[in-house]
């Protein structure tokens, strides 16, 4: 099975940051580290090896580039899949507004 390297965009950083500090404010430690724990599991089970298997986001079509989506709970997490890499653009809750061409995107 093929292996796939796993590049954070510096957006998609700060989003994780971002929602990791609203859940410890919100939900408190144990829950917020719970649920980075999910985060960073389903990213490495589906994006190191599978990540051709999940769905284009609705935002590829206005986009003009394959963008996948991997739902984890109330989050998606959008990337692009290269040739031996995943780059992981954002990761977006539910109340966050879908990517548009003025999003940095690299092809």
């Amino acid at each position: 099975m093929k292996k796939y390297s796993v590049i954070f965009h510096p957006d998609a950083e700060t989003d994780i940051d971002s929602a990791y500090q609203w859940g410890r404010q919100v939900w408190g430690d144990q829950q917020a580290k719970a649920w980075l724990r999910e985060i960073q599991r389903a990213i490495k089970l589906r994006l190191t090896s599978l990540p051709l298997s999940c769905p284009l986001a609705p935002e590829s079509n206005d986009l003009g580039i394959a963008v996948r989506q991997l739902i984890v709970q109330r989050y998606r997490i959008l990337f692009i899949v290269d040739k031996k890499s995943t780059t992981i653009l954002h990761v977006r809750g539910s109340y966050a507004a879908s990517l548009d061409p003025s999003d940095e995107v690299h092809k």
